[in-house]
């Protein structure tokens, strides 16, 4: 074959590198001298042996593959060889191919033997810095498919052999409800060119472990194809430190409203069923119940619970000392009963759960300075893991469920002190209202006749509720300061000179020297001291006038006009219901107080009026 007829060849053959040509079997037609001294013989001694006697049968099949493929696209193609410790790299070109001449390949060989060495240590550095990576190095393709791993993937999280990792699904591992989210990022990185870093959960290759993960990722573009390569940090001890300071802080808030709960009422059953709630949402509690202990009773009666199917438990009481309750263990912190189930009727508690479910028992003392007042149970149908923080949370809503409870007996006592205390101050005051009736014989149960009208009349009125005890209170004192008033003056039967009734004026100024110092019955003291001022300013013994005078007391002033006129006296008989109208009528707006005196008439008129009224005519 005359390949000097190739004008190029020669300039090839004076390249210093070795060059040589070979056909489409792999024969070598032609060398030059360099390629001779690479094989230590003469060009002429290279020609007709075959370039791949040196090659595995199966690598030399290829390498003639290549060579056909070369030949038949008429595209170059390069590969590599190892010889005598160097790294040979051969570029092979088509020929320029005269007519009716077989098809040949020009190889130009290269020495990369030092490239190949910096290349290797290169590798051998970066995958050290991969390896040294204190988590997930890894390059996936668009399918998700592992291109790339570090040994912390093979082997912590995908857990196969090496040979199996091209196989791996990157995805698979990530928790489900992360899933969404990391192949929309996978997408977003592939497609957009975008870098992104997120958290996500990591499944590790036994099945049962999740872990938090920093994953950062950016696309590379290897021979024409997008590929992510990223890597992940474990964060999962941040994660926990985080999540604990979110629980931490949701327990001060449930706390912080249990409190403004228990503070804001008295209503103990309304504190406790708060409490209940937030242990539910809280601590994800199946049941829960709070009993409160009777002392007198020596019991724990229910008193709220939530989360129980049945209500047997809300007729249940313990008796202290029975089972697991005696003074002892109810001063312990926590009671815990693992395993209800084999407890069987040992569990005291056990007739009052039954059908429920519950596999777990926790029991909590409820105490205040030292003294046991209640006993708050969980239930669980599932086993139930706390944690300290839990358990710390717990023992916290315990002990707000005390203070509730002890706040409750000492708001209830004290109730129930201030009701005996009311009780005798009524008891008092009305002692006192008999007392003056038994000292003037002619007024006898004007007191109570002027005090039941008065309150109907303040009823009709629209007086409230609260002001109506003090009416009442002041009604039945209303003639207190006679007792200031000498007998002789109170009970002279005849009629009373101008010092004597002068003298008999001043009662209600006794009235207020005697009630002002009382504190309790300073709202009362309007009708002592002023139900003798008239409307129009003449009566005493201030001379007020008009709306200077309290309502209550020109209410009254109505009242004791009308009882007095309706009633026998020694001195005179009981005057006409119509006489008693025409009077009060008549002194409307100079005595009365025009509207009162509306009131008044009004309520005469009202068939429905209680008997009040009607008792003096009886």
């Amino acid at each position: 074959m005359n390949l000097i007829e190739n004008q190029f060849l020669p300039v090839f053959f004076s390249l210093p590198d070795p060059v040589f040509v070979i056909d489409h079997e792999g024969t070598i037609l032609d060398a030059n001298e360099a390629y001779g001294s690479l094989f230590s013989r003469s060009p002429q001694a290279c020609i007709g042996n075959t370039v791949f006697r040196s090659l595995l049968p199966e690598l030399a099949a290829k390498r003639l593959e290549q060579i056909h493929e070369s030949l038949c696209n008429a595209k170059p193609f390069s590969w590599d060889d190892e010889l005598d410790g160097r790294t040979l790299r051969n570029r092979a070109y088509p020929c320029i191919i005269p007519e009716g001449e077989a098809a040949r390949l020009l190889i130009i060989v290269h020495d990369i033997s030092d490239i190949g060495q910096e290349l290797k240590k290169e590798r051998v550095l970066t995958k050290t810095v991969i390896e040294s990576i204190p988590g997930a190095f890894y390059v996936v393709n668009a399918t998700g498919k592992f291109v790339f791993w570090n040994q912390f993937i093979r082997d912590q999280i995908v857990g196969k052999p090496e040979h199996e990792m091209n196989d791996a699904v990157g995805i698979d591992y990530i928790h489900p409800d992360d899933r969404p989210t990391v192949a929309e990022n996978i997408l977003k990185i592939l497609q957009d060119n975008q870098e992104l870093t997120s958290e996500s959960r990591v499944l590790f290759h036994n099945g049962e472990l999740f872990r938090w993960f920093l994953m950062t990722g950016k696309r590379i573009i290897l021979d024409g194809n997008p590929l992510l390569i990223g890597a992940g940090v474990d964060i999962t001890q941040r994660k926990q430190a985080e999540e604990e300071i979110i629980h931490q802080l949701q327990h001060m808030r449930a706390l912080r409203e249990i409190d403004l709960v228990i503070r804001g009422t008295t209503d103990i059953y309304l504190s406790l069923k708060t409490i209940l709630d937030f242990t539910l949402s809280e601590l994800h509690i199946d049941a829960a119940d709070f009993l409160v202990l009777e002392p007198h009773m020596n019991t724990l009666k229910y008193v709220a619970g939530r989360g129980f199917q049945s209500k047997n438990i809300e007729h249940s009481t313990i008796k202290i000392g029975e089972g697991n309750t005696n003074h002892a263990e109810l001063k312990q912190n926590i009671h815990h009963v693992r395993n209800l189930p084999d407890a069987g009727n040992k569990f005291s508690r056990a007739p009052f759960i039954k059908g429920e479910g519950f596999v777990e028992y926790y029991a909590i003392s409820l105490s205040v300075k030292g003294n046991v007042n209640g006993l708050f149970e969980i239930f669980q149908r599932k086993p139930l893991e706390l944690e300290s923080s839990s358990l710390d949370f717990l023992q916290n809503l315990a002990s707000q469920a005390a203070i509730a409870i002890d706040s409750y007996h000492l708001f209830s006592n004290l109730n129930q002190l201030n009701h005996e205390l009311l009780l005798a101050y009524e008891t008092t005051i009305e002692g006192w209202s008999k007392a003056l009736d038994m000292r003037d014989n002619e007024t006898e149960g004007h007191t109570q006749r002027v005090t039941n009208m008065v309150l109907e009349l303040a009823h009709h009125a629209r007086i409230n509720d609260e002001e109506l005890v003090h009416i009442k209170r002041g009604a039945l004192l209303h003639d207190i300061g006679k007792m200031g008033i000498p007998d002789k003056i109170l009970l002279k039967p005849g009629t009373l000179t101008d010092e004597e009734r002068e003298i008999m004026r001043k009662h209600p100024v006794f009235a207020f020297q005697l009630l002002a110092p009382i504190a309790y019955l300073h709202p009362a003291m309007d009708i002592p001291y002023c139900h003798h001022e008239k409307w129009d300013g003449s009566g005493y013994p201030r001379g007020l006038k008009g709306d200077e005078i309290p309502f209550s007391a020109r209410l009254f002033a109505l009242v004791d006009v009308w009882d007095a006129l309706s009633s026998d006296r020694p001195y005179r008989q009981r005057w006409a219901k119509e006489n008693v109208l025409e009077h009060i009528k008549s002194r409307s707006g100079t005595d009365f107080d025009p509207k009162a005196v509306e009131f008044f008439l009004n309520l005469i008129k009202n068939e429905d009026t209680s008997e009040a009224f009607h008792e003096s005519w009886v």
